[in-house]
């Protein structure tokens, strides 16, 4: 089998657990892109294109994000000459199968190739196998000279490189100010190279981690402000912002349709007047595939491309202050002012005149409150770290108030639609409203309490 690889010069999807390849042999052809999928891998596969050298734009298109906008090359060519060996039981029934390879690497260079040559044992249990069969025949194969690889990787054992991502910086007790933050940073741009693979994939559930990230990146620049060079921080939350708003315009229909699906079912039937079901439904879906066509051109737009460039530049070299080089319990200072914020806001919102918005306002503080304990709790203790779940139970208990809130003005709107309509009225809508309005009214209840206990 001959196998083509192909990565950035930088080694991005090598970094990520990518794998992008054309293989050639006697037994099949295809163009192959193997995706991380929590411990396992989901693979797509293309028929030949011709070429083994140019990379099918649909796969092309899939990596676009992780690789930055930057272009694809060449980067190992492996021939393997695999003898397989399988043990079967009675009826032909597979126990085990065990390929032994030769493996041939030839890394291209500016200056010379880099030639190598290995050879690898893989074993694999079939549907009639045990794992004692599997540990015996490791044990066998120790005895008779073989070791554990340190690199499985073959592109990175060709390439005479690590495969492991740069991953987040280190982090933890006694490390600077500035190694906690770049760590974090790390952590949520990596989330951002997920949640790109998972959208252009069109992988569900993929919106709602990707813009948590933005949020945790933007509650970072303002948090630790203080950490940052001011003009670029604020260059770059721009970018973020725009982001964040072309996923939330998609989520929050998301959510929404979800929650009427809900309320919907679990009135009588004899309650439900008219096609009210199919008149959200329709509403928001409209709504929220228009805002999907945007985000998905937005995708592959230049702006886009150039923010996840600017999102590794912040991990590898961010653009901080001299605060950075201090102690990473100095972070503590910004923690206690996120905190305090959160207290005014809900103050404000709880009291004799509160306002929808001030509670939203002290949603949006609990929410950077929780990721600066995130962010600073490892390096700060256990105390910290407890206060980001105390964080999570008010940021869902004010999230579904907001969710009220956004909930029966949509309901109102459609309400008053009604009118002229032969087939429909406003009553269930009426019904729904007042629902919406009196779990709102729940949910401030609960974040007085939430309050009191503080």
């Amino acid at each position: 089998m001959d196998s083509v690889y192909f990565d950035t010069e930088s080694h991005d999807l090598l970094g990520h657990g990518v794998i992008l390849r054309c293989r050639t042999g006697t037994t099949d052809t295809w163009w192959q892109l193997k995706v991380p999928t929590g411990d396992a891998r989901t693979e797509i596969r293309l028929e030949p294109t011709g070429s083994h050298t140019t990379v099918p734009k649909e796969l092309s298109t899939l990596v676009a994000g992780l690789r930055r906008g930057k272009a694809l090359r060449h980067v190992v060519t492996v021939r393997t000459d695999r003898t397989v060996h399988r043990i079967l039981e009675a009826g032909d029934v597979l126990v085990m199968e065990i390929a032994d390879d030769e493996v041939h690497a030839v890394a291209p260079g500016r200056g010379a190739a880099t030639l190598s040559s290995w050879r690898e044992i893989e074993a694999e249990l079939g549907p009639a196998g045990e794992q004692d069969t599997l540990t015996m025949v490791g044990a066998r194969l120790a005895e008779a000279g073989a070791t554990v690889s340190t690199n499985p990787n073959r592109v990175a054992r060709a390439l005479g490189v690590s495969a492991a991502a740069d991953g987040a910086a280190a982090v933890g007790r006694g490390r600077s100010a500035g190694e906690v933050i770049r760590g974090y940073l790390a952590e949520q741009d990596a989330a951002l190279i997920s949640g790109d693979l998972g959208l252009r994939r069109g992988v569900g559930g993929m919106i709602h981690p990707t813009r948590v990230a933005t949020r945790r990146l933007r509650s970072t620049l303002r948090i630790f402000a203080d950490y940052f060079d001011a003009d670029q921080a604020r260059t770059y939350d721009a970018e973020l912002s725009w982001y964040a708003a072309l996923l939330g315009e998609v989520r929050d229909r998301e959510v929404q349709r979800a929650r009427f699906t809900t309320a919907i079912a679990a009135l009588p039937e004899e309650l439900v007047m008219g096609p009210v079901a199919a008149r959200i439904e329709q509403s928001l879906l409209a709504e929220q595939l228009q805002h999907q066509t945007a985000l998905e051109k937005a995708l592959n737009g230049r702006r886009y491309l150039a923010l996840l460039r600017e999102s590794a530049r912040w991990v590898s070299n961010p653009p901080f202050t001299d605060l950075a080089v201090g102690r990473a319990t100095d972070l503590r200072g910004a923690v206690r002012v996120a905190a305090k914020k959160v207290t005014k806001h809900l103050a404000a919102g709880m009291g004799a005149r509160g306002e929808d918005l001030e509670l939203h306002k002290a949603r949006k503080a609990g929410k950077r409150a929780r990721y600066a304990a995130e962010l600073a709790g490892r390096a700060l203790g256990k105390k910290t770290r407890n206060a980001v779940r105390e964080y999570q139970a008010l940021q869902d208990i004010l999230g579904e108030h907001q969710d009220g809130v956004v909930a029966a003005d949509l309901l109102r709107r459609l309400g008053a639609a009604t009118v002229g309509r032969s087939d429909e009225n406003g009553f269930t809508y009426g019904l729904l409203y007042a629902q919406e309005l009196y779990r709102a009214e729940e949910s401030r209840r609960k974040a007085e309490a939430w309050a009191g206990k503080r």
